[in-house]
């Protein structure tokens, strides 16, 4: 199943001569220096912008665990993913999961901690063999009941699939994609799953450990 990879893209910046004006006098020549007490203040409003969004990505970045698939070093999938079925670790250009059979129900799941009120988003990339036809995306509660999931069926090419999800109840819940089997070989393939929630507050969410 080879995997797709993107080409990095390349940018190349070009000094431009200052904008200059009747008798050779720069634009340069105009600017006043800025106040101190305003250059203070939209230092400050910058400062606190970076560390916003450093805080942001390092919270959203503990709604799940592995979430490229990067922590995994053999081709058995391991904590804190748990194989249902045939599934494992395919390492391509990328390292990715995959679920693949004939028959039954395959899969891979990973368990989070939910709180209640709380509007939680699961996205993932996801693409098929040519003739699954029952794939589902989505979350569970602590007995693996469906609580919240999408259909999805053949997926040519690596495709975002996003589900949301609003618990009335804290505990514990998973995250799951898997495919029930056509009766002859196919597969499914996913890969950067991230964990989003609204309102945001880090925290809130955190992984427990999967039930033995």
């Amino acid at each position: 199943m080879p995997t797709v990879s993107a080409a990095a893209a390349r940018q190349r910046s070009h000094a431009t001569p200052p904008l200059r004006i009747s008798r050779e006098i720069t634009v340069r020549q105009f600017m006043k220096p800025i106040p101190h007490r305003t250059l203070v203040t939209a230092l400050a409003a910058g400062l606190s912008l970076v560390t916003a969004s450093s805080t942001l990505a390092q919270c959203v970045s503990l709604l799940l665990q592995d979430a490229d698939f990067e922590g995994q070093h053999t081709q058995a999938l391991r904590r804190p993913w748990y194989p249902e079925g045939s599934a494992g670790i395919d390492f391509g250009e990328s390292t990715s999961a995959f679920a693949r059979s004939t028959t039954g129900w395959n899969a891979i799941r990973q368990p989070v901690s939910l709180r209640a009120g709380v509007t939680y988003t699961l996205h993932a990339q996801v693409r098929t063999s040519g003739n699954v036809r029952n794939g589902y995306f989505g979350f569970r509660d602590a007995a693996q009941h469906p609580v919240r999931e999408i259909p999805f069926g053949r997926l040519p090419n690596y495709t975002e699939l996003s589900v949301q999800y609003r618990p009335a109840q804290n505990g514990l819940y998973f995250v799951f994609t898997g495919f029930w089997a056509p009766g002859q070989e196919a597969w499914i393939q996913m890969d950067h799953y991230r964990l989003d929630e609204i309102p945001f507050s880090c925290g809130d969410v955190q992984l427990n450990p999967a039930p033995n």
